[in-house]
């Protein structure tokens, strides 16, 4: 079962199911803030390669940008809201405070976003938009101020220098040669390093984050070609192929 609110600056979405195995929930990174908090059950979260267990009242904020799945632990029901957001929803006198990468990720208690449920649920969930707003407020000071909990493993040294790579290239041409190179391992190793810990290739890693980016820069306002040749593309059909795949539509150029 899903129930959603969307406003201008927000997108809630409360989820409930029963889940009788473990099930990847999400495989994917995109251009907005995303807000998970746990009503019921336990998941675990790899965010860029790092583990992170929630449950009950437990609270992520997981950057734009940022390569993420989502994984039950346990034969349960299962409730979750997420809160899709950009930069501009968040008040600008906290907006220094709120991660960028995946190197701050904040986790922490927010017992107030159980009232998100309520709102979602509800037959007028419009006329509960301000209450919704005032509770991610309270979850934005939450983040700051509230006891922060460590991610659960160390993050693979390797992968870590090798996202920082593509992070840093990521509108050049990457070739595994060259990541092979920042490590130094062979191509083979990198392969199997992004397969072991992200479940995904380094080439299908690489074309996420670019749409991804792609998609955070049309949103803020550039052209689609203009942002097509930010990304790296040449080819402007073969850029809108690939958005189009991944989100389903381009909007008209400007």
């Amino acid at each position: 079962m899903g129930n959603c609110l969307h406003n201008d600056r927000f997108a809630f979405e409360y989820l409930e199911s029963y889940v009788d195995n473990t099930v990847l929930w999400e495989q994917h990174c995109h251009a907005l803030y995303e807000l998970i908090t746990v009503l019921e059950g336990e998941i675990t979260i790899a965010v860029e390669g790092r583990l992170y267990h929630l449950r009950l009242d437990q609270t992520i904020i997981i950057p734009p940008l940022c390569y993420h799945t989502v994984e039950t632990n346990r034969k349960c029901l299962y409730r979750r809201v997420t809160v899709m957001f950009d930069r501009s929803a968040i008040p600008e006198v906290l907006r220094g405070h709120f991660p960028e990468n995946h190197m701050e990720i904040p986790v922490f208690y927010c017992h107030s976003l159980s009232g998100l449920r309520e709102i979602c649920l509800s037959e007028q969930p419009a006329f509960y938009e301000p209450l919704a707003e005032s509770l991610m407020i309270r979850a934005f000071y939450d983040s700051i101020q509230g006891e922060h909990i460590s991610h659960s493993d160390e993050v693979d040294k390797w992968l870590e220098k090798l996202i920082s790579y593509i992070d840093e290239h990521l509108c050049e041409k990457i070739l595994l040669s060259d990541l092979a190179a920042c490590i130094p391992q062979s191509k083979s190793s990198v392969c199997h390093i992004f397969q072991r810990k992200m479940n995904i290739s380094p080439k299908q890693y690489i074309l996420q984050k670019r749409m991804a980016l792609a998609n955070k820069l049309i949103r803020d306002g550039m052209s689609v070609t203009a942002a097509a040749k930010r990304v790296g593309y040449e080819n402007y059909s073969n850029f809108y192929r690939m958005y189009r795949k991944h989100f389903g539509t381009v909007d008209s150029d400007r």
